[in-house]
């Protein structure tokens, strides 16, 4: 059961940045809040060349520094290196990560949902959570963030959450997964922004 779990977690940090990085269903969405002030193309800086790197924990416990680099454009999509590559591109409605999931969705206003149906079993419910954070992490302090809280439900007691930040001109700089088991919270893995390396 544990390693079950172990497997859960680590596929929703991964998908975060799958996420950085399933069939789509759009649910009803709520605009409730103030609005981003930066355009969305700027929350993940897509090109060729461009290259991340995280500091990872799980469990508390350091990890290796997980690397993403944006390796070629195919059919308008970015692909970074790793062995089953994320594939992001922008389109009217936002960032898509594959074929139909969004993990940034216009509008870019606290409290705005969304959803995504990656199969039977599982459906991916998306939130604004905050728009104008000031957030800080290794590679530095940035201003003008948008974090994004996505909870997919494992069964009827628990589920993941998983909240990730994107900073103007940078992308994806925090990254937190928890364990809900009815009332409680339990953290379980989190990548910060070491380095953001633009290409050129």
């Amino acid at each position: 059961m544990r390693c079950a779990l172990r497997a859960v977690i680590l596929r929703v940090s991964i998908l975060s940045l799958s996420l950085v990085w399933g069939a789509c269903a759009h649910g009803p969405e709520l605009t409730a809040g103030p609005t981003a002030s930066h355009p969305l193309e700027s929350y993940m800086p897509l090109a060729v060349g461009n290259r991340w790197v995280y500091g990872t924990t799980f469990q508390g416990q350091p990890q290796p520094d997980l690397e993403v680099l944006l390796v070629r454009e195919e059919d308008g999509f970015f692909l970074d290196n790793r062995p089953t590559p994320s594939r992001f591109r922008f389109d009217a409605e936002g960032l898509r990560d594959g074929a139909t999931r969004y993990v940034l969705k216009a509008p870019l206003s606290q409290g705005a949902r969304w959803m995504s149906v990656a199969d039977l079993k599982t459906v991916e419910r998306y939130e604004i959570a905050a728009v104008e954070r000031k957030v800080s992490v290794p590679a530095g302090v940035f201003q003008g963030c948008v974090t994004v809280r996505m909870e997919v439900r494992l069964d009827e007691r628990r589920s993941m959450r998983n909240e990730m930040t994107f900073a103007p001109g940078v992308g994806m700089v925090d990254v937190r997964v928890s364990l809900l088991d009815g009332a409680k919270e339990i953290p379980q893995s989190r990548l910060v922004l070491k380095r953001f390396e633009p290409r050129g």
